[in-house]
């Protein structure tokens, strides 16, 4: 009587570990069929992810401004400009742009960013800016263009093409600690 307690007690305990190892595998084969499904473009989010110092010239090829484009592994786009204060005359004070990157092959993503423009006048609007970009790994440089969508505040600037803003293009060199 005592050792079939003790074999069932035993028995339970083996049951009881294998179902929880076996569960937790589970979850692990899950989470690696969803990473693994393009190992193309995980590579690429892992050389291309990093923070870019830019310089952004005008359909003209003339000097626009300067920026900063960080992309994150997990795919966020962050954008920020010198021109955010705004020049006088010609365009309002706006937002660090928000968005979303993606590859696009093994060397180049597009992305996709908002903004607010910041008017004292009642004036604010959206901003959506469309990236294209080819990544060199031997010089760590982003090369791409810019497109500036234009929509009221109330507009939906996920959809559609909102009023034209300009083209861009940009080259940029990763930032690195040394």
């Amino acid at each position: 009587m005592k050792i079939r307690k003790t074999l069932l007690g035993l028995t339970i305990g083996v049951l009881s570990t294998v179902s929880i190892l076996d569960i937790w595998n589970i979850q692990k084969v899950k989470a690696d069929s969803v990473t693994d499904t393009n190992s193309e473009l995980k590579v690429c989010s892992k050389f291309i992810a990093g923070t870019y110092l830019t310089t952004i010239k005008d359909k003209a090829g003339n000097f626009a401004s300067r920026g900063l484009i960080t992309l994150t592994k997990e795919g966020n786009l962050i954008t920020s400009d010198s021109n955010e204060g705004g020049i006088s005359g010609q365009f309002d004070p706006f937002t660090t742009s928000v968005g979303t990157w993606a590859c696009d092959g093994k060397k180049a993503i597009t992305g996709r960013a908002l903004n607010f423009s910041l008017s004292n006048k009642g004036g604010s609007g959206i901003a959506r800016n469309d990236y294209r970009a080819t990544f060199n790994p031997i010089t760590q440089t982003l090369e791409g263009t810019i497109e500036l969508r234009l929509f009221p505040l109330q507009g939906n600037p996920l959809q559609g093409n909102g009023e034209n803003g300009g083209s861009f293009s940009f080259t940029s060199q990763l930032v690195t600690a040394r």
